[in-house]
């Protein structure tokens, strides 16, 4: 971290100090800099530090090259100088609407799970140390616990208006201010009681007493309020960004900084109050009123669909929408069945991953399946998913009938969730903090217990030692000849043709400065696994990602030059940072022939980044590569002491080096 800081001061320093900084970004391996003076940047103090690779000036920008560790100096850099803006690419748009909206609901609920799951805990507490007589109900105990348990759902529309600011580009205060402004203390009872004035659409289950109006306009406000909604502040917060982008670009800049926060909340205030918050709420009771009208034509089936397509949609990372229908239904209720109904699933994937470890014989499997299962502990599933049960697919149907089973006890026995908490630290929200009644706890856990039953026999039983793979050999097929060293074979992640890293356009890449490898120009848009092992580094824009082999080969795969800008859409990653891969599988699409249109250089590195800590790095020298094949091996730098010479002319022989 220190380290880190200092690089990060030092260029700053040598950029002509933080004023001289007019935005930054990075990609996966260097940092983007748009300076206001470039006369200012020391280039020759830059490439000295032994922490910059290099430096280069590209697009007008001073790309400050430092390696996979940029992601750290950045964040440095950023609390250093302040945030920066950075522009979206020409593909932003691209990508369908189902991923889009994915994606948006991801960037606005995925950041607050981290404080919502810990006040689920704490609230599971307050309900055990109260159904077990430890507190009683109004001591100093219970309230302080009450609080902290329930103060990230009651004041969800504040950290929403912060992620949804952030998620559309905003001024994220100004999204909170906007959170904070629709469940102000005392609102309900200023805008909803009393008797009403009138009704909108009375007779129906959408009616909506008004009981105040804003100069003649009628004000629909929720008896309810908007405590603990989801959907009221993700539109208000997107129609605020409309009104700050616009007022941005038009109002002098003398002005800028108090009048465009102004507007946009005295605007977007309301309007969120008189038209987007009725409209969300419309929203948010029809899909409720469609979900109770699914659950009451056939319980069982509605909630049978829910448990059974919840895993497939985290493969596709399209659960976050059926989390959310969970928290509205919470927010509406004070408890979720929806939630409580998937909460077994990541229990199946602890029986299948054991089952695995227990069964296996290959060690690259045991090695994948262990943290794969103390992942699933936490409800961290991916590299279970990814590891050890999507890839011999039958154990991902064994997954999801063990949660079927379990989701379905959960529900026939009535037993909801009283807080958001998953993995094993959920099971305390099962209790019920009113009733203080365990029961719900205890038919979760039969749940829990016999949706891993269910997945631990069928896949014991079913296990076959070829399903994983006998150990790889050190090499395969024709290319470097055996020298006796150890050597990792590397495939190819693509199809296309092979070059030499010098076809590169990034001089980076070029000269070897991040490590030795080879280019290869693509004849389509996909990008598999080279190896079996863990993701390491995503970039945000799915363009560069680092991948960390079970025999530590840092593999990095860069698709295109000057790709990093290109925003969601352009590419379309399969995978998450922290997920276990094996070789061949998916890794991310793209569309290569609108990357070409669009101007950009596709050829990819793709470059050992440790490659110092190995003997050589060597291609097969083919021409051209499918995926999957053989592309380069490294060999490690562990050289027997007799004969050294003689096997790397052994390898030299049998493959070109890289360099």
């Amino acid at each position: 971290m220190a380290d880190n800081r200092q690089l990060a001061q030092f260029i700053v320093d040598n950029v002509g100090g933080g004023d001289n900084i007019e935005s930054a970004n990075h990609c996966m391996t260097r940092l983007r800099i748009k300076l206001r003076d470039d006369s200012k940047a020391n280039r020759a103090a830059l490439d000295a530090h032994e922490g910059i690779i290099s430096t280069q000036v590209a697009e007008g920008k001073l790309q400050v090259i430092i390696g996979t560790q940029v992601g750290e100096v950045y964040e440095q850099l950023v609390r250093i100088t302040g945030p920066h803006e950075q522009k979206t690419g020409e593909l932003q748009k691209k990508g369908s609407l189902l991923n889009r909206f994915a994606a948006l609901i991801t960037k606005i609920v995925v950041p607050s799970l981290g404080v919502l799951c810990a006040c689920g805990i704490i609230a599971g507490i307050n309900s055990i140390l109260l159904a077990t007589g430890v507190i009683a109900a109004g001591d100093g105990a219970n309230v302080l616990l009450s609080n902290l348990g329930n103060a990230c759902l009651t004041f969800f529309p504040v950290i929403l208006g912060y992620t949804s600011a952030v998620a559309f580009g905003m001024d994220p205060f100004v999204g909170m201010i906007l959170g904070a402004f629709l469940i102000f203390p005392g609102v309900v009872d200023s805008l909803a009681s009393g008797d009403a004035l009138f009704s909108l659409f009375e007779g129906t289950p959408f009616a909506m007493p008004v009981y105040k109006t804003f100069f003649g306009i009628p004000i629909v406000f929720p008896t309810t309020g908007y405590t603990s909604t989801v959907v009221p502040i993700m539109l208000v917060n997107w129609l605020a960004s409309k009104v700050e982008g616009w007022l941005k670009a038009h109002l002098p800049a003398v002005t800028k900084q108090f009048m465009a926060p102004f507007v946009t909340i005295l605007a977007s205030g309301i309007v969120g109050v008189l038209v987007i918050g009725p409209v969300s709420i419309l929203i948010q009771n029809a899909l409720q009123a469609g979900l109770d009208a699914l659950i009451g034509t056939s319980r069982i089936l509605a909630f049978a669909v829910i448990c059974l397509i919840y895993q497939p949609l985290v493969i596709f990372g399209l659960h976050w929408p059926l989390i959310t229908l969970g928290l509205m239904e919470f927010a509406t209720g004070g408890s979720t069945l929806i939630v409580a109904a998937i909460f077994p699933a990541s229990f199946t994937h602890m029986a299948a991953c054991l089952a695995v470890f227990l069964r296996s014989k290959s060690t690259g499997m045991r090695n994948v399946a262990l943290p794969a299962f103390l992942s699933a502990c936490f409800c961290i599933i991916e590299p279970s998913i990814y590891g050890v049960t999507l890839p011999v697919k039958k154990r991902f149907g064994y997954c999801m009938a063990g949660g079927l089973v379990g989701g379905l006890i959960v529900v026939l026995t009535n037993s909801p969730m009283f807080a958001i908490s998953m993995g094993v630290t959920g099971f305390m929200s099962f209790v019920d903090p009113v009733s203080h009644s365990f029961i719900g706890l205890v038919w979760c856990v039969v749940a829990c217990l016999a949706a891993m039953t269910v997945t631990f026999l069928l896949t014991w039983l079913s296990y076959r030692p070829d399903e994983d793979g006998a150990e790889k050999s050190s090499h395969a097929g024709s290319g470097p000849a055996d020298s006796g060293h150890h050597k990792e074979v590397i495939q190819s992640p693509m199809r296309g043709t092979v070059k030499g890293l010098s076809a590169m356009s990034d001089a980076a890449f070029g000269n070897g400065s991040l490590g030795k490898g080879v280019c290869i120009d693509p004849a389509e848009g996909r990008v598999v696994a080279p190896c079996d092992g863990v993701v390491s580094a995503l970039f945000p824009t799915g363009h560069a990602i680092g991948i960390i082999s079970q025999g530590g080969a840092e593999v990095l795969i860069h698709v295109g030059t000057d790709t990093f800008d290109l925003s969601e859409g352009a590419f379309l990653p399969q995978v998450r940072k922290g997920d276990a891969v094996r070789a061949g599988e998916l890794l991310l699409t793209f569309d290569a022939q609108a990357l070409r249109d669009a101007g950009r250089d596709v050829r990819t590195a793709v470059v050992v980044s440790n490659s110092s800590e190995y003997l050589d790095v060597v291609s097969y020298g083919k021409d051209r590569v499918d995926c999957g094949e053989p592309l380069m091996v490294a060999i490690a730098s562990e050289v027997p002491e007799a004969g050294a010479e003689d096997n790397l002319a052994g390898l030299a022989m049998g493959g070109a080096a890289l360099g």
